[in-house]
């Protein structure tokens, strides 16, 4: 079963259909669930969604679950898969490249539910700031959106993921555990927990995603489960479970 909310209903859908429940209010996480069912009329609900809708719907899923919409510097570089970018300041940049190839599918469409989504997400957290989408093209049937979050926190509440950005010592006072394995960037060494431990103001990046990770400096230390891509560039690896550290210079 999956649960969306609305201001007015908690929405589930179940292989039967979707059910419509009275509940508080709470950010709706995309339209998308509901739209499964395969027919244009959906049982026990007021409205009907259109083929269109259902098609740009299923391409919207598929924009959300590679990391949805996720600085060593440039935020203009053109990606060729799904990236997230942080820059030195802490803000994350969400590059989203997905197919978008189908002559129903409506840019336009795209954007305002995308733009809904966001704002909804603000309006939740009382921060206008929070998030935006900074670009949405469709180039050669390709859909490439740019959402930028004004840090790790608000990437982390809108995709619902585990994701941090700051340094060590902070990392261990929201709980992140030391007693982890890290190896060297440069060679097969590793340090200790202590080691680890000491190095308080070095920055670190916890993950949860196997998607790419451009980071605002070099790479020290990662955990196991974290592929190097290059010096600043990462990837955690596709079957991990829990979440990666990777610890800059």
């Amino acid at each position: 079963m999956i649960t969306i909310r609305d201001s007015t209903y908690i929405l589930k859908y179940e292989p039967s259909g979707l059910r419509r429940e009275a509940g508080p209010s709470g950010l709706v996480r995309g339209i998308f669930c509901i739209l499964e069912t395969g027919s244009d009329t959906l049982t026990d609900y007021t409205f009907s969604i259109t083929k269109k809708i259902i098609y740009l719907t299923k391409v919207l899923i598929l924009l959300f679950i590679m990391s949805l919409f996720t600085g060593c510097g440039n935020n203009e570089e053109d990606f060729a898969e799904t990236a997230i970018i942080i820059n030195s300041k802490g803000v994350v940049t969400n590059e989203i490249v997905e197919p978008f190839d189908k002559s129903y599918y409506d840019e336009n469409e795209l954007r305002d539910i995308i733009d809904k989504e966001l704002t909804g997400y603000c309006r939740s957290i009382n921060d206008e700031e929070a998030c935006r989408l900074d670009s949405l093209s469709v180039r050669e049937g390709v859909a490439t959106a740019r959402i930028v979050f004004s840090d790790y926190n608000s990437y982390a509440g809108f995709n619902e993921v585990d994701f941090f950005y700051g340094t060590i010592n902070e990392a261990m006072e929201k709980g992140y555990p030391t007693d982890v394995t890290l190896k060297s960037s440069e060679d097969d060494s590793t340090i200790s927990r202590y080691e680890f431990e000491a190095l308080g103001e070095k920055r670190l990046v916890v993950v949860s995603e196997p998607v790419l990770v451009k980071l605002p400096g070099k790479i020290a230390y990662t955990t196991a489960n974290i592929d190097l891509i290059d010096r600043s560039s990462a990837r955690m690896a596709s079957d991990s479970v829990g979440v990666g550290y990777i610890v800059l210079k």
